[in-house]
C-alpha cells in the first residue's frame, strides 16, 4: 500500500471517530449559572438571609450616615468658610467611607465562611450529575455571549442541591 493511501485511510478513520462524538444527541459540555445556583438553593437563601440580618443594623446605620451627608451638602451655611460645614462634611464623609469599606469586609468574610458548606455541596452535587451525564466539562454561563439553553444544568443541579442533605 503507498504510503498517500495510508495517511488517507488513518486520516479517515480519525475523522469518522471524532465525528462520532458530534453525531450523539446528548452534549458532552454543559453551563451552570453559579450565582443563581448558590443562591436560589434553599440552604443558599438561608444563609443569606442569615448573613443579610447579621448585618442589618450596620447597614441602617451607614444609611442614616448617607442621608445626614446628603442633608449636610444641602445646608447653605456649606459655602461659608466660617461655619465649619465643609469640614463637618468633610468628616462625616470619611467616616462613612471607612464605615462602608469595613462593612463590605466583614459581610465579605462572614459570607465565605457562611457559604463554604453551601458551596462544597454544589460542586459534589455538579460532580455526580457531570458523571452520570458523561459530561466532559461544565462551565460557568456568565462567560458566554450565547448559550443553547438545551446545555444549562442550572435548574436541575438547584433541584438536585435541595434534595441532597
Amino acid at each position: 500500500m503507498p504510503l498517500r493511501f495510508r495517511f488517507l485511510l488513518v486520516l479517515g478513520a480519525l475523522l469518522v471517530c471524532s465525528g462520532c462524538q458530534m453525531l450523539e444527541n446528548k452534549p458532552t459540555m454543559a453551563v451552570i449559572n453559579t450565582r443563581e445556583v448558590i443562591t436560589k438553593c434553599n440552604a443558599g437563601m438561608q444563609a443569606a438571609e442569615k448573613v443579610r440580618a447579621k448585618f442589618a443594623a450596620r447597614q441602617d446605620a451607614l444609611k442614616k450616615q448617607e442621608e445626614a451627608i446628603e442633608k449636610l451638602k444641602t445646608d447653605t451655611a456649606l459655602n461659608d468658610p466660617r461655619s465649619g460645614k465643609q469640614a463637618e462634611l468633610d468628616k462625616l464623609a470619611r467616616q462613612y467611607m471607612a464605615d462602608a469599606q469595613a462593612l463590605r469586609k466583614d459581610i465579605g468574610e462572614e459570607e465565605a465562611g457562611t457559604f463554604k458548606p453551601i458551596v462544597d455541596r454544589i460542586n459534589k452535587v455538579l460532580t455526580d450529575y457531570a458523571k452520570e451525564h458523561r459530561l466532559l466539562s461544565v462551565q460557568d454561563k456568565n462567560g458566554f455571549a450565547f448559550i443553547d439553553l438545551k446545555i444549562d444544568i442550572t435548574e436541575a443541579i438547584i433541584k438536585l442541591v435541595d434534595a441532597a442533605k
